[in-house]
């Protein structure tokens, strides 16, 4: 489609034409981006490494143009849950060390190495497949040891941490540079935390007293670093935090809203009182009614949950969901905004309309509102 698109446009003499957004569309401010991540960085000591999470695309922010910002305006390191991500940053030419967070398999082993990734480790398996992978390719490779202290997803049990660590450590072309674990509710579960945090300091005493030097110990998320800041050591991962949004209440923080999806209305119809709207006929207007459709839907990302709970902003006013969600389209009712028109622009995430409204509503996290736009919605990036 591209190859013909461009041939018919070289056809006709003609250049290529300005990107408009019709239907739907992000809008990520880097400036805001890269001023969370100066804030964030302030509020850590000045010996801790920065982990700039951008697994699962940043959130939905986009994971190279996030990434690339990222490394440009304080991040240490690149964190990416798969190998399939941590290549697409080497292809993009990212330079900076980039951390895989989530298990990888043996078959991943040699890519993983090539491209100079550092595997969390959970299984001496796992270490010799990096290992042969190293010593194949001849390059040594660096492997963070993942421990599992109490979130029972991925890693060693913390007990076993300091023996698997010795073995490890004495593989060829390794380097056993990191240790981590990861909290299953630091924003809500202090006392849990704290005995997760208990197990991870234990796990790193008995390896230091057989001789094992770890140089990279993290543990603090986002929900750490505002509500448990005693866990945070040689390195803070930062996810959803660094994005302007939080799922743990206030923080002292000066963060800003990175991301702002928005829609344009495509169709408006005046109904009469007791008309159905929508699939399923779940809405019926109470009384004359000026409904608005609007070009996104679930297809696009939008959860189908807000259905007749969610709102969007128009003209700066609050314009509820009427039906059903579509999988392209979505109706709002905009009978209190008389001035609206086709084509006018709404806020989808926007302003008082944040991904931690809508997750409330949904019953999820916030992480989930902004991870979940498809790609078909494109991205537009503004600031710096």
């Amino acid at each position: 489609m591209v190859t013909l698109a461009y041939s018919f446009r070289r056809r006709l003499g003609q250049r290529p034409l300005t990107v408009i957004y019709p239907r739907t569309w992000v809008e990520v401010d880097l400036d805001a981006f890269s001023h969370n991540l100066t804030a964030i960085r302030a509020a850590l000591p000045a010996t801790t490494k920065v982990a700039l999470v951008t697994k699962a695309d940043a959130y939905g922010h986009g994971l190279v143009p996030i990434s690339r910002v990222a490394v440009q305006h304080g991040a240490d390191f690149i964190a990416v849950a798969t190998v399939q991500e941590g290549i697409s940053l080497r292809e993009a030419e990212i330079e900076a060390p980039i951390v895989v967070l989530a298990p990888t398999l043996g078959l991943e082993a040699k890519h993983a190495v090539y491209y100079r990734l550092r595997n969390l480790v959970e299984s001496y398996e796992a270490a010799v497949s990096i290992s042969e992978a190293a010593v194949e390719l001849g390059t040594e490779a660096q492997v963070h040891l993942k421990i599992d202290t109490g979130m029972s997803r991925f890693g060693v049990q913390a007990e076993q941490a300091a023996d698997l660590a010795e073995k490890i450590d004495a593989l060829p072309n390794i380097d056993l540079e990191g240790a981590a674990t990861h909290f299953a509710n630091s924003g809500q579960e202090p006392e849990y935390t704290a005995w997760q945090y208990g197990r991870f300091q234990k796990a790193l005493c008995e390896m230091e007293a057989r001789g094992i030097q770890i140089r990279i110990r993290h543990c603090a998320n986002s929900g750490a670093i505002i509500r448990f800041p005693s866990a945070v050591m040689d390195m803070a991962r930062v996810g959803i935090l660094a994005y302007g949004i939080t799922h743990v209440g206030k923080t002292e923080l000066d963060l800003r809203q990175v991301l702002t999806w928005k829609a344009r209305i495509m169709a408006l119809r005046q109904l009469p009182k007791g008309t159905k709207v929508s699939y399923n006929l779940t809405y019926e207007t109470p009384a004359a009614s000026l409904i608005a459709t609007l070009g996104v839907g679930y297809g696009d990302g939008y959860h189908r949950f807000l259905s007749n709970r969610g709102a969007t902003v128009v003209h700066g006013k609050l314009a509820p969901i009427r039906g059903v969600v579509c999988m392209d389209q979505l109706m709002i009712d905009v009978t209190e905004i008389p001035e609206v028109k086709i084509g006018d622009e709404v806020g989808l995430i926007q302003g008082p309309v944040s991904a931690e409204y809508l997750a409330e509503i949904v019953g999820t996290t916030p992480h989930e509102m902004t991870t979940r736009i498809m790609s078909r919605v494109p991205r537009k990036y503004v600031g710096l």
